[in-house]
């Protein structure tokens, strides 16, 4: 937690609903890692390559 202190937003993602890394996040997602983060790193880059072309 002392690492995420100076962060402007903090994104987790744990298996566990519970788990107490959620209490000082930003945003919360509950899930696989190694299926998540492909799917959100995906989406940002669509997202970029649309916010270039408008």
């Amino acid at each position: 937690v002392a690492g995420m202190e100076g962060s402007e937003l903090v994104i987790s993602i744990n298996k566990n609903d519970t788990a107490p890394i959620f209490e000082v996040s930003d945003l919360g997602i509950v899930g696989d890692v190694k299926v998540i983060l492909p799917k959100l790193a995906d989406a940002i880059r669509k997202y970029k390559a649309n916010k270039v072309k408008n």
